[in-house]
């Protein structure tokens, strides 16, 4: 299996928490909405802020040293293993071997994708590593290339419309993700961002009912219950938040953001008369 994951190192601060990112074009006349919506994603962790991007399974029998697939899967390997302790390239211990040049595997990658501008894994991983990279615009235009050739591609939408909400563009986000969950009605991750989507826009029956249908579909418990602890925070429902909050850490106990978002609930308690019934 080809995948590349895609890793917001802080799921508490949201999709803004990313390392050197640029805003992406807007689709041609949207409408911008950049401060509130990032002020309001600053509570927000992205829902499906761990994707696994994967374009299936290697196509059987390919082997051959040369095949796109082959090399494709090289270099990631070398991505993962970064990612996979927290680091960025940068931040790597000196005293750490092997280093990896992370500069060096990105533009290998992006040389196969020169090579083969047609092969939605390669374009697909491209899109995710310039993403990470903080090259937001290139893994943009990768992505509506990739969708030109390809429309039922649901990785493709997650990451795209993660950018459109990046940029505040959330009527953009929103045609996307209708348009693949349309098209791929059981795909847990589109639902969760959908869900993310309406709770930007205020709609919190819609997002919740999302996270519902995600939930059902297979997305992890305690993220779902995380964000409907979110939704009950923006309701003015604290005691609703803090029970979905330690469901949260019920499931997952070394969860930080919902441990946090406890916390400060248990405080601002001890200082604000009772809610009323």
């Amino acid at each position: 299996m080809t995948s590349v994951h895609l890793m917001n190192p802080d799921p508490a601060r949201g999709v803004d928490s990313i390392p050197g990112r640029r805003s992406a074009p807007s689709a041609p006349g949207a409408p911008r909405r950049g401060r509130r919506a990032r002020t309001r994603l600053g509570v927000l962790v992205a829902i499906g802020a761990v994707l696994i991007l994967g374009g299936g399974c290697r196509t059987k029998g390919a082997t051959h040293p040369h095949d796109p697939r082959v090399r494709l899967e090289a270099l990631l390997e070398d991505w993962r293993r970064v990612r996979e302790d927290g680091a960025t390239c940068e931040q790597r211990r000196p005293g750490e071997t092997p280093l990896i040049d992370c500069e060096r595997t990105r533009k290998r990658i992006e040389r196969l994708a020169i090579e083969f501008p047609r092969d939605p894994q390669v374009l697909l991983a491209h899109a995710v590593v310039g993403f990470e990279s903080g090259r937001i615009a290139e893994a943009a235009q990768d992505l509506d290339a990739l969708r030109r050739f390809m429309p039922v591609q649901p990785d493709a939408a997650l990451l795209r419309s993660r950018i459109a909400i990046t940029e505040g563009n959330l009527r953009f986000a929103r045609r996307l993700l209708d348009e693949q969950i349309e098209l791929t009605p059981d795909h847990a991750g589109l639902r969760e961002l959908s869900a993310s989507v309406h709770y930007l826009d205020g709609h919190h029956d819609a997002a919740l009912r999302d996270l519902e249908r995600a939930r059902r579909l297979g997305a992890p418990l305690w993220r779902t219950r995380y964000h409907e602890g979110l939704i009950a925070e923006a309701r003015g429902a604290s005691s609703r938040a803090a029970r979905a909050y330690r469901a949260s850490l019920d499931e997952n106990p070394g969860f930080g953001p919902a441990r946090a978002r406890l916390r400060a609930l248990d405080a601002m308690a001890e200082e604000e008369p009772p809610e009323r019934p």
